[in-house]
């Protein structure tokens, strides 16, 4: 008896796919109904095929904005935009498909989607080797991090609950960094006060940061500079305290 593998078993469904697409393709779109849009645009998105993907999960929200197509269609779509390396676009779909949705079972999903949308915004290949993303504008680390923090809020028990706990200790490390980055700027330009003043920020605001010891030891040489013995010596007790 012929039986099909897998393998080609797989590329059978995937050829009947595509055969249905050029059916659809032969009627003019206005006649398209939302499961054919559907389905043109599912095929795109299992291929990642981005970019064509997001072209007909778009027709299928402007022809058919309602109904459960439309709802599985912002989820999909955000995710082509944020795989298509336009996060912003990413989470426009997400906020809306929230505002929409508010009770949706995707919802932690869609929270954790937008955070990753966020956190792709200051990634860079160079990071791993050569870049600090702690010397690049901060605004998308920041709404990283409240993502992340909003969908723990929310859903402190998702599956992806886990990997956001992980994340915002890297980020929160990222923005404690960036703080004594600004207070070290500060001190090299004998701005002792202002450099006072942000290493304070990190220490009240990242307690458990990989810079702390570091942010003290420049808070405790800056009053030194300023002549305020009594607070470098108290900086200094502090740092004797956390090192032992």
């Amino acid at each position: 008896m012929f039986r099909l593998t897998t393998k080609y078993l797989s590329i059978l469904i995937i050829s009947i796919s595509f055969s249905a697409c050029t059916v659809f393709e032969e009627k003019d779109e206005s006649e398209w109904t939302v499961k054919e849009f559907y389905t043109y645009a599912k095929n795109y998105y299992d291929s990642g095929q981005w970019q064509s993907a997001i072209n007909y999960y778009e027709k299928l929200k402007a022809y058919f904005p309602y109904g459960i197509y439309a709802e599985q269609t912002y989820l999909e779509l955000a995710h082509s935009y944020y795989k298509f390396g336009e996060p912003a676009s990413a989470k426009r779909e997400l906020d809306e498909f929230i505002r929409i949705y508010p009770k949706h079972k995707a919802l932690p999903y869609a929270y954790y989607l937008k955070a990753l949308a966020s956190d792709s915004i200051n990634d860079s290949w160079f990071d791993d080797w050569l870049t600090d993303p702690a010397t690049r504008d901060m605004k998308s680390t920041k709404e990283a991090y409240n993502a992340y923090k909003k969908l723990l809020v929310r859903f402190p028990n998702s599956k992806y609950a886990a990997n956001s706990r992980k994340r915002l200790i890297v980020l929160r490390n990222t923005l404690a960094r960036h703080e004594y980055k600004v207070a070290e700027y500060y001190y090299n330009r004998k701005s002792y006060l202002a450099a006072v003043s942000r290493a304070k920020y990190v220490i009240e605001n990242y307690p458990r940061s990989q810079v702390n010891i570091v942010s003290l030891e420049l808070m405790r040489n800056a009053y030194y500079k300023l002549g305020m013995t009594k607070n470098a010596e108290n900086a200094q007790r502090v740092i004797e305290f956390n090192q032992k």
